[in-house]
Order: structure tokens, then C-alpha cells, then sequence
């Protein structure tokens, strides 16, 4: 009876086993059928959005080949209006622009007309440069330009023209400087000497034409010419009549030679004396004493060589002879 009961048992097992087994079986299946609808569902989605592409696009070309094509004379009506609508916005740019451009000149003209009368433009100052010996208000009143005059009338040649034509300088340069000055730039000529006469001086250049006359001595880098008996200055640029001429006229070829030479700014003195000689002083104290121009250049080398020695406080008397005296003072 247990041999029975143990063989029922096993069977009973074996039944429960086989039903769980079936019972698993249609859980895969459904499984599987699930993903092959799925993957169904896909491909129609995907097959649907390339259908309605399709059909978009065929709609536009049928639509184009729906639109009429223009005729000749219908091209040709739209170009225009095409190129009428392209040149009325090129007036109007041109014209917005001559609008501003109008309105910029017309506010310049306003506000320099405004400057004239307040006065902004007329000249305030006159300034001169260069000028050593000629004074600052000779140059400008040679010029004629006046202060309170409107820089904008101011002829510039004219005024230059002026200049030169009193006094003759080497270099001028006359420019405006906005908005109310006037600016003279002026290279003097180099003066040769200048003579003392009556309480006045009277600065020459290297042809006897006078630089500047003057009550004090403006330039000490240049010898004073004592000794004459008169002096006539007509003007600045004007050749000086001095008398006696001749006498003068050997001095002026001494120092145009001592200039030459390079010893010009060594000479302070020259002296015309009562005994027809001339002496000729040096910063240094030493005075050289000759006849006239020819004496001076038979002894140049030798006052050349004491000009360089800086020799001082020595009388040197060329007067005599071949051998000079020399004495100390």
C-alpha cells in the first residue's frame, strides 16, 4: 500500500510540474507577438510622414505648373517698374543727403557769421621772432597789418612785400595763426659792424646798408666803429653815408676781411684816428695799429696768428716797417 501511495505522489508531482511549464509558455509567446506589433507600428508611422512628404511635394510642382508664365511685354512692364522703383529711392537718398549736407553748410555759415561780428577772427597779437636788432614794433609797422583787423584780410604778401622792401632781411616768413594772431619769422643779415656816432648806433651789413639805428647796443658780438664825423640814415635797407667816406670805407673792408677769415667776433673796437692810422681793439685787450687796407693785408698773417694766440694787453704798431713795435699796455 505504500508503494502505492508513493507512486501517486510522484505522479501527481510530475502533473504540477508540466502545469507550471504550460502555464509559462504562453506568457513568452505573447511577449514576442507584442514586439513584432510594435515593430509593425513603427514602420508604418515611418511610412505614413514619407507618404505625406511625397504628397506635400508633388502638391508644389503641380501647383507651379499651374502658374501662368508672364509674356514678353509683362516682363518687360515689371522691369520697369522695377527700375522706377530703384531710382526713386536713389532721389530720395540723394536728396536726404543734400538735406544734411545743406543743413551742416548753412549752421558753418551761421556760426562764422556770428564769430565776425563777436569779433573771434580780428587780430589780438603780432608776434615777431628772429629779430636781434631790428625792433619788434619797426617789423610790425613795416608790415601795415594792424591789430583789431579780421585775419581773413590780411594780405600775407603784401605784407611780406613790405618787410623787405624797408629792410631787407635774409629770410621772412609771415603766417596766420587761427583764430586772431599773426606770426613774423625773420633771419636778420648778419651786421658787419656798427658805428657810434652822436649817442646813437647804427648796425650796418657787410655792403654799408643799415640794419637798425638804435640808442643802446643790442648785439655785443660785433665791433663798434668809432672816429667818424657824420652819419646819414635814410632808411632800414638804405645805404649809410658817412663821412669822411673814404676813411670809413677802409674800415669796412678791414672787418669784411677779418669776417672772411673767421676773426670777426674777436674785434671789439675799430678806431678811426685823428693821425690817419687805424686801430683795431681785441676782446682780449690787444690793439693793432695800421696805414690802411693794404697795410692791414701785408701784416694779416701776422695779426691772424695773434688772433689765434688770444694775445692781450699788447700794442702792436704795423706802421713801421717789416717789424712790428710791440709794446705792453
Amino acid at each position: 500500500m505504500k508503494k502505492v501511495k508513493k507512486s501517486n505522489n510522484r505522479k501527481n508531482q510530475q502533473k504540477a510540474r508540466t502545469s507550471q511549464k504550460t502555464a509559462q509558455q504562453p506568457k513568452k509567446t505573447d511577449d514576442k507577438t507584442n514586439n513584432i506589433s510594435s515593430k509593425r507600428g513603427n514602420t508604418s508611422s515611418e511610412d505614413l510622414s514619407s507618404n505625406a512628404v511625397r504628397a506635400e511635394n508633388t502638391q508644389k510642382k503641380a501647383d507651379k505648373s499651374l502658374v501662368k508664365p508672364l509674356s514678353r511685354d509683362e516682363r518687360k512692364k515689371q522691369k520697369r517698374k522695377e527700375l522706377k522703383s530703384r531710382k526713386r529711392k536713389r532721389i530720395a537718398r540723394w536728396l536726404l543727403t543734400t538735406l544734411i549736407v545743406l543743413g551742416v553748410i548753412g549752421a558753418f555759415i551761421f556760426g562764422f557769421i556770428q564769430a565776425m561780428r563777436l569779433g573771434v577772427f580780428d587780430i589780438a597779437e603780432i608776434e615777431v621772432v628772429g629779430n636781434e636788432i631790428v625792433d619788434t614794433d619797426a617789423v610790425i609797422a613795416a608790415s601795415s597789418i594792424n591789430l583789431g583787423d579780421s585775419i581773413f584780410f590780411v594780405d600775407l604778401n603784401q605784407a611780406n612785400y613790405n618787410i623787405n622792401e624797408i629792410m631787407g632781411l635774409d629770410e621772412l616768413e609771415i603766417s596766420k595763426i587761427f583764430p586772431n594772431k599773426i606770426l613774423i619769422r625773420m633771419v636778420e643779415k648778419d651786421p658787419i659792424g656798427v658805428i657810434n656816432f652822436d649817442n646813437k648806433l647804427y648796425y650796418l651789413d657787410k655792403d654799408g646798408d643799415l640794419i637798425e639805428d638804435s640808442e643802446y647796443l643790442r648785439k655785443t658780438d660785433i665791433p663798434i666803429i668809432y672816429g667818424v664825423n657824420s652819419v646819414t640814415a635814410d632808411a632800414i635797407g638804405r645805404s649809410v653815408e658817412v663821412d669822411p667816406y673814404w676813411r670809413f670805407n677802409i674800415v669796412l673792408r678791414i672787418l669784411n676781411e677779418l669776417n672772411a677769415q673767421g676773426f670777426l667776433a674777436k674785434i671789439s673796437e675799430i678806431r678811426i684816428t685823428a693821425d690817419n692810422t687805424y686801430e683795431i681793439l681785441t676782446k682780449n685787450g690787444t690793439i693793432f695799429t695800421v696805414w690802411d687796407y693794404d697795410n692791414f693785408i701785408e701784416n694779416e698773417a701776422y695779426i691772424n696768428t695773434n688772433l689765434n694766440k688770444n694775445t692781450s694787453n699788447m700794442s702792436i704798431n704795423l706802421t713801421t716797417g717789416n717789424q712790428p713795435i710791440v709794446k705792453t699796455r
